[in-house]
């Protein structure tokens, strides 16, 4: 009788652990199906172009192979590569995840074109070159050498105020352990300086409270050894 208890016993601790054991792998199964996948951007940009005449730039926005309409900013931003000037224009509807914007380089010179990406908690900023009339090949060069993206600010009077920036390569690596610093300028003209911290491979955070109502302006570095960049946008302290 004892012995017939104890194999009863055994086997019912064994059906326990192995139901516990099966849980656990299905558990690590899930975890592993659940890793999130990353947002791709393919960028279409006209290799050559004329000065003046319309051309269309592309931004093609997916997550596992599905289509992304909804993403949370979408930015193009063309730089000429000659005097640095740059202009961005946003763009706000997409079909089947393709976002496009008509656009008219009004004289020659070599332009990097850039599309941010903000999506599903991800950014990504690939670029690529368009030539514009007969640009010599020696004109192109890297803007600093990299790329800084500055999340949109929302800030109110005497409350603390979050700051995210995006750092790349001109390749659109994420660039890891740079120097990262805000310079505000305040409505008082003023300079307030905010250095940022990294929270993960490309993108450094920080914080301020203003107690002054009114426009700022921002200029964003990143530096490392590699080069020297920065971006520069106005918010609005309410």
């Amino acid at each position: 009788m004892k012995k017939l208890l104890v194999l009863t016993l055994s086997a019912t601790m064994l059906a326990a652990c192995g139901q516990s054991n099966s849980g656990h792998e299905g558990h690590e199964k899930s975890s592993s199906e659940t890793k999130v996948k990353p947002v791709t951007v393919e960028l279409t940009v006209p290799k050559m172009t004329k000065a003046n005449e319309k051309v269309t730039l592309k931004a093609l926005v997916k997550q596992d192979g599905k289509a992304i309409n909804d993403a949370d900013e979408v930015m193009f931003e063309v730089i000429n590569t000659k005097t640095n000037k740059s202009d961005k224009q946003k763009v706000t509807k997409a079909t089947d995840g393709l976002y496009t914007l008509d656009y008219t380089f009004k004289e020659d010179g070599s332009y990097k074109v850039i599309s941010h990406v903000t999506a599903k908690n991800q950014h990504t900023m690939p670029s690529k070159m368009v030539t514009v009339g007969e640009t010599m090949a020696h004109e192109h060069h890297d803007h600093h050498g990299g790329m800084i993206h500055i999340m949109p600010i929302t800030a109110k009077v005497n409350e603390k105020t979050n700051f995210m920036i995006h750092v790349h390569s001109s390749d659109d690596k994420a660039v890891k352990d740079a120097e990262t610093k805000l310079e505000i300028k305040t409505p008082d003209n003023k300079t307030v300086w905010i250095e940022l911290k990294q929270t993960k491979d490309g993108q450094y955070e920080g914080s301020e409270t203003f107690k002054t109502p009114g426009k700022y302006h921002v200029k964003a570095h990143a530096e490392n050894k590699k080069f020297h960049t920065h971006e520069e946008s106005d918010f609005e302290v309410k």
